[in-house]
């Protein structure tokens, strides 16, 4: 499970889960860079920082050269990238038809210009590891009756970017597979966060295993697992870590 060494790009390096993923692979023994439209007010010692905006192929392979003449190669890439408009979030018949496209065309867009722009860089290296963030919400109806009572929603682009996503997994694994890069994705369960106790109760009900939503600690072992040789035969996966939730 070891990292030691590895040079691992942290796609949204500075949002909730991409900051979690920055310090448990630099704490593996990774040479971290961590790419983000903006700096996080808290970076690991020894981890770059490398602006860039994922929905830009032009910025992802610019970024992309820069990890080249500074490490050399990219032995992992891990999009943790979430764009999203400011009025994201609208229950489906309240949302806006055309902003509700543009969320799961940004959001496909980023693996798309993840693979593109260090495309040339894991070719001519012939190895890597991507991975990829899915949800349950990719693999599972949602149970929209744990939003009554409360004003939130999962909305509809949601489950088509994260099912658009792993749905790239699998294609990207047969592309890239011929040059010994390997593709999977890890699909979280609810993340914590400041919402009504009676959601995260509700939500808590359906879970096997543990109470209440998941921290990002939780997440970050699987991706650590996806990134290490440990599961160097593993590729065009889905990892759901989720407690129990979709069972």
């Amino acid at each position: 499970m070891t990292l030691s060494n590895k040079i691992v790009v942290v796609m949204g390096g500075g949002g909730l889960l991409g900051s979690e993923f920055v310090r448990a692979c630099a704490e593996e023994g990774a040479r971290v860079v961590s790419a983000d439209v903006k700096e996080s007010s808290f970076l690991p010692e020894g981890v770059a920082f490398i602006k860039c905006d994922a929905t830009s192929e032009e910025e992802v392979k610019a970024l992309a050269d820069k990890v080249r003449e500074q490490f050399g190669r990219a032995d992992v890439v891990i999009n943790a990238t979430y764009p999203k408009t400011a009025n994201y979030g609208k229950k489906f018949e309240d949302g806006d038809l055309d902003e509700m496209l543009e969320n799961t065309t940004m959001h496909i867009k980023t693996c798309m210009t993840v693979v593109r722009g260090f495309l040339p860089l894991l070719k001519g290296q012939k190895s890597g590891s991507l991975v990829f963030l899915g949800s349950i919400y990719g693999v599972a109806a949602p149970r929209l009756e744990i939003y009554e009572g409360t004003n939130m929603t999962t909305p509809a682009e949601y489950a088509a970017a994260k099912g658009g996503t792993l749905s790239l997994v699998r294609y990207f694994a047969a592309l890239l597979g011929s040059h010994n890069v390997r593709v999977n994705a890890v699909s979280p369960g609810g993340i914590m966060g400041n919402y009504p106790q009676s959601f995260i109760d509700a939500y808590s009900r359906r879970l096997f295993l543990g109470k209440g939503l998941l921290s990002p600690k939780h997440i970050s072992g699987a991706v650590v697992f996806l990134a290490s040789d440990a599961s160097e035969m593993m590729t065009g996966q889905n990892l759901l870590i989720d407690g129990g939730w979709t069972l």
